[in-house]
This record gives C-alpha cells, sequence and structure tokens, in this order.
C-alpha cells in the first residue's frame, strides 16, 4: 500500500529525495487535492477546532499581519473540571470575527489529533529517525503571519485549501538551534534571508519541503489557505551530552566544590583535568550504548486507540474462531442495494444515507470491490486480493454484515 509520503513525493519518489534533497535543498511537488484530503481539508480543521474543550490560548494562537493578538482579544473564561471551575480558551465568536479582520489562526502540536496528520508524522518519523511537530496554518488573502524566518527543523508543508504564494530566500543559517544565538528580530532576519531566490504556489495537495535553516515566508492569495507544517527535528551531537552528564555525577572529583576564588592557572588545570575526565567516558562501551539507543529512542509514536476492535475481539483465538465460523470460505452473501460508497471531503464513506462510516484507507479498493457486486465471498475477495490473509478476509466479511452493507 502507498504511504501518504510516498503519494506527496511522487512521482519524485523517496529514493530520490532523501538522496538529492533532503538536508541540501527546497523541492515543490506538485499534486492533487485528493493527496492531502486524506491528511486535513477545510471540512476537517472546522471539525477540529470546534472541539472547542482542547484548545487553549498555547495552542491555538491568532496572528494579524506579523503581530500576534492578545490572549483577551480572543480567549474568555469557560467552565472547566479542577482548579476554581474555569479556563481560559479561545471563544469561537472571538476568532472568527478576528478571522473575518484578516488575522491567521495557528493550531501548535495537532500531530494526534487527526488520523491523517497522525499518520503522517509517523511516516515522517519513521523515514527520517527524527521527532515530528505539526502545526497547522490558516491564513486569509493579503495578510502574513510571519516575515522572513528559518527553521531550527526540517520543514514538510503540505498544502490543504486554498492558495498561498511562498518566497524562499537565497540565504541559510548553518544548523540553527533553538538558542537565544539563532533568535534574531524582524529587522535582521530580513536582512540575514536576503533576496528571494524562487517563488512558489502552493496548491491542494501540494508539498514543499524546505531544509533547516532556510529563510522563507508565505502570502495567501486566497482567503482560507490552509497548510499544515510538519517539523521534523534530527538528534544533534548536542543531544549526546547528556552522557557526559550521566557518568559524571558518579565521580566524587566532579562533585567537589570549585576552591575558593581560584586563579586562571588551576581553573585551566581543572578544567583540563574535566577534558580527560569526559574523553575516557566517551570513548567507553557504556557511552557506545547509551548513544546507540539515545538515537534509536529519538522519534516517539503518536499512538491511537482501536476500542472498536477491543470491544469486539475478546482475544486472537476467538477471532480466528469467530470469523472463520461467521464467513465460510464458499458461503456467498448478498450486497445490499440500498448501501453505497460515496465520497465525502475526498474520503470514501459508506452510508445507507442516514448513517455514515469512513473507510480506512488500507481497505478501500476491498469495499468498493464488494460494493459493486451483486453477491460475494470470501473465496472471492481472497481471489481478487491474494495478499489478504484469511482472516483479514473474514474480518472484513463480518464487519460488512455488521454494517448491513452484506447479509
Amino acid at each position: 500500500m502507498t504511504s501518504l509520503l510516498d503519494s506527496l513525493l511522487a512521482p519524485v519518489g523517496s529514493e530520490t529525495f532523501f538522496r538529492d534533497y533532503f538536508g541540501k535543498k527546497h523541492l515543490h511537488v506538485k499534486g492533487t487535492p485528493e493527496r492531502s484530503a486524506a491528511i486535513m481539508t477545510l471540512a476537517g480543521l472546522n471539525s477540529l477546532m470546534s472541539m472547542t474543550s482542547v484548545w487553549s490560548p498555547q495552542t491555538l494562537k491568532l496572528v494579524m499581519d506579523r503581530n500576534p493578538v492578545p490572549v483577551p482579544d480572543y480567549c474568555t473564561r469557560t467552565l472547566a473540571l479542577g482548579g476554581d471551575g474555569s479556563a481560559l480558551r479561545p471563544d469561537p465568536d472571538l476568532v472568527q470575527d478576528w478571522i473575518g479582520k484578516g488575522a491567521s489562526v495557528v493550531l501548535n502540536d495537532i500531530d494526534a489529533l487527526a488520523p491523517g496528520v497522525r499518520q503522517f508524522a509517523n511516516e515522517l518519523q519513521e523515514a527520517t529517525g527524527g521527532r515530528s511537530q505539526a502545526n497547522v496554518y490558516f491564513s486569509m488573502s493579503q495578510h502574513q503571519a510571519f516575515g522572513p524566518h528559518c527553521d531550527v527543523h526540517e520543514v514538510f508543508a503540505v498544502h490543504c485549501n486554498g492558495e498561498k504564494v511562498w518566497n524562499i530566500y537565497e540565504n541559510r543559517e548553518d544548523t540553527p538551534i533553538n538558542h537565544p544565538s539563532f533568535q534574531f528580530g524582524d529587522s535582521e532576519r530580513e536582512r540575514r534571508a536576503g533576496e528571494v531566490a524562487e517563488k512558489v504556489l502552493m496548491q491542494p495537495g501540494d508539498l514543499l519541503y524546505i531544509p533547516r535553516g532556510l529563510y522563507h515566508d508565505a502570502l495567501a492569495s486566497e482567503n482560507g489557505a490552509l497548510h499544515i507544517a510538519f517539523g521534523v527535528t534530527l538528534p544533534k551531537p548536542l543531544d549526546l551530552l547528556g552522557i557526559i552528564w550521566e557518568a559524571a555525577v558518579l565521580d566524587p572529583e566532579l562533585r567537589a566544590d570549585l576552591p575558593h576564588k581560584a586563579d586562571d592557572e588551576a581553573l585551566g588545570k581543572l578544567l583540563k583535568k574535566i577534558g580527560k575526565k569526559a574523553e575516557q567516558i566517551l570513548a567507553g562501551k557504556a557511552a557506545r550504548q547509551a548513544a546507540v539507543k539515545a538515537v534509536e529512542d529519538w522519534p516517539y509514536e503518536f499512538k491511537s486507540y482501536d476500542l472498536v476492535n477491543q470491544v469486539k475481539i475478546p482475544c486472537a483465538p476467538a477471532l480466528a474462531r469467530q470469523t472463520s465460523q461467521a464467513a465460510g470460505a464458499g458461503e456467498s452473501y448478498r450486497v445490499s442495494k440500498t448501501v453505497r460508497v460515496v465520497q465525502q471531503n475526498g474520503r470514501p464513506v459508506l452510508t445507507d444515507g442516514k448513517q455514515h462510516v469512513e473507510v480506512p484507507g488500507d481497505i478501500a479498493s476491498q469495499v468498493s470491490f464488494i460494493m459493486s457486486r451483486d453477491t460475494v465471498s470470501a473465496a472471492a475477495l481472497k481471489s481478487q486480493f491474494p495478499e489478504m490473509t484469511e482472516a483479514a478476509v473474514a474480518e472484513l466479511i463480518q464487519n460488512m454484515k455488521a454494517m448491513r452493507a452484506i447479509g
């Protein structure tokens, strides 16, 4: 099955991307709306923002023409559990008023809040060995949230709605990190960015990769321009310095107090001794093992629940017995004429006109095959999709029966 990353990179391909572009230079890949619809749509953003109890002034921010909107201007106190029984949260009416004036909406850390976003974040982590953080940017025409700037991580911008023009500047900071040394004011960032090297028009389904440190900015050319920026942070040698600290705290000499009014020469000798101890620590087997583990553990999985199957399936052996009994290879099922597959927001949905069930992407082809027939059997499904295991075929048959799509 094609991953979301492979889909968004096509026709460039993952191998070419990681060989020729990743960490080296930017890449714009034209796509189609269907590519980004699996990650986010305008309707999906509307639903996400409507979960008002999720958002706070830290996770939902408004920016008006490069200036942050003050929290009291778009947040109000609402009832909440704990504390004094209230919480400061963005008010939908106030937020929409600001959007009407041209304000941009920034949603931070949404990796775990939408299935498609979560899937793409996990795929990026698997492919890069980095950590992903996904932020949503919703902008109105000709109102810019941020001026020229560079990021301290790799950026994968997936455009989902409207149009936005990105400026890619000529200059790039050398391996910047999140430290005051790389935090410049607006005028200094504009100076350091240099001249515009390329303008990129982003439309739904497009992917724009921007390597760490490369200066850029963007301006919506249509109302409702929506993109998600996936920032991927890779582990660095700086992240391994903790190995020295953990070993050093066990050394009594390094835990001792510094001499009172130590002179330059004495401190120089002490620093030299510390350097030798650090070299010994890093040359040891324990340090190498700790470094390997730190790199392996750097990405984190954005997990999700599967309560439906947990409720339906007491245990794996029981599932095998139930599904094999429920869907015999030779048993034929009549396909419902009232249930059909339709597209909603670019995603397949099984519906009888009253109830709607989204079809997971990994079985969309199988469901479409079933619904295109008058009758279906496990044997016919297995013949059409030989890569499916018998247990997977039986489970799909059982689920389709539960949804009254077949009977």
